[in-house]
């Protein structure tokens, strides 16, 4: 299953006609004998209904086209997460105080709901008439099939921006491979040698503090290493398609906690506050822990490492697609923009990314990215240098909710 895109990525939103969706709403209206017939798409977090395509005198008025989501009677729909048929929306409560109905002369609706590739309900295929009618089974029947029409071709795009973005990361990695082979060979000489180097001394010494001095080098080396082949052999699992994935019910607020926790004795070392704002408060949502922990634990740790004093905060909400956000931020030094896409490539952080350039294998972002991606969402990063980072992370999981009845 591919990612969820913006509607303007998808082609739902456009200043001209959408010809796919017009297809489809004009066959709705033709068959369903309706004046009018539209697609409208739900932006929760601007608050707007947009029409994609529609049919019908009403449309020549532009303003109709883009209404607050409060004067919407699609929000039914998404709220019931199946269609609604209202036979006469002057007589319905929900609706016959609305002022669209009562100023365009809308008496019966019919809608349903149209989704992103994960299920989520963004909007619907609706047929409104000018008199009261009695939706049948069989109209019912019709416009979920011409909804499931509209639910294709948005899986179709969705595929195709998906494709067209792993071409050119494949690209883009076969062009920085040529660097693998030597990264490799100095990250495994450089702790190699120090341990090697120590072991000879540590046989000759006849001091407790030298050897205890010794000790901590082979202590810090052996460790260096051994993050480093975990990350190597990360990789080549992800690489190799062989890392397991068991979703979960899972609360991302609580489980975000769980993480801070394991790092709250290394926080209060340099006086980093760490909280977590949680805006979804008990919802519950099918996850793949497993991965989520190694995605956090990488963020988190890097907001703390690179922060030198003042906080880090982990916040989980929800987009309007219904996709799950998780940003990550901190106060600490920042990120050159320039550097932005460069820190998700494979050994870019080891000493080549201005102001988090601190060593290390540099695989740890790469790693989080394969994840993500796994999971088919996106990370992104906002950051200036001296002014800390915020790191998003947006996942299309399957929420966990009770059934609603329709109306």
């Amino acid at each position: 299953m591919a990612k969820t895109y913006s509607f303007e990525a998808l082609g739902l939103l456009h200043s001209s006609v959408d010809e796919s969706v017009h297809n489809i709403v004009t066959l709705a209206s033709s068959v369903l004998n309706v004046p009018i017939s539209y697609v409208s798409v739900l932006d929760n977090l601007k608050g707007r209904q947009y029409v994609s395509a529609g049919v019908g005198q009403i449309f020549e008025n532009n303003h109709v086209r883009d209404i607050p989501i409060e004067g919407s009677i699609c929000t039914y729909v998404q709220a019931n997460q199946k269609t609604v048929a209202i036979p006469d929306l002057l007589k319905d409560p929900r609706t016959q105080n609305n002022s669209l109905v009562i100023e365009s002369g809308l008496r019966a609706y019919l809608g349903c709901p149209i989704h992103t590739t994960t299920g989520k309900v963004i909007g619907a295929l609706c047929c409104t008439s000018l008199s009261p009618r009695e939706w049948t089974q069989s109209d019912i029947t019709i416009l979920e099939g011409f909804a499931r029409c509209v639910d294709d071709i948005v899986k179709a795009r969705t595929l195709a921006l998906e494709e067209r973005k792993a071409r050119l990361e494949l690209q883009q990695v076969v062009a920085t491979r040529s660097d693998y082979i030597a990264h490799v060979a100095h990250e495994i000489r450089t702790p190699l040698t120090g341990i090697i180097g120590s072991i000879k001394m540590l046989i000759q010494s006849k001091s407790d503090d030298h050897s205890a001095r010794l000790m901590s080098i082979l202590n810090r080396s052996a460790d260096k290493l051994l993050g480093f082949v975990n990350d190597v052999l990360d990789l080549a699992k992800l690489d190799a398609g062989h890392f397991e994935s068991v979703e979960e019910e899972t609360n991302i607020g609580d489980f975000a906690r769980e993480i801070l926790h394991e790092f709250q004795g290394l926080a209060d070392s340099k006086s980093i506050h760490l909280s977590v704002d949680d805006e979804l408060s008990s919802n519950l949502y099918f996850a793949d822990r497993s991965a989520f922990q190694t995605i956090l634990q990488n963020l988190v740790g890097n907001a703390i490492k690179f922060t030198q004093a003042g906080s880090v905060t982990v916040r989980v909400r929800e987009d309007s697609y219904g996709q799950v956000l998780v940003d990550v931020i901190d106060t600490g030094i920042g990120i050159a923009p320039e550097d932005h896409d460069r820190i998700f490539q494979e050994f870019e952080q080891a000493g080549s990314i201005k102001g988090r350039a601190s060593g290390g294998t540099g695989l740890g972002m790469p790693i989080v990215k394969r994840l993500v991606d796994r999971m088919e969402g996106v990370i992104t990063v906002e950051s200036q240098l001296g002014h800390g980072a915020t790191f998003t992370i947006s996942i299309p999981l399957r929420a966990i909710m009770p059934s609603k009845a329709v109306a």
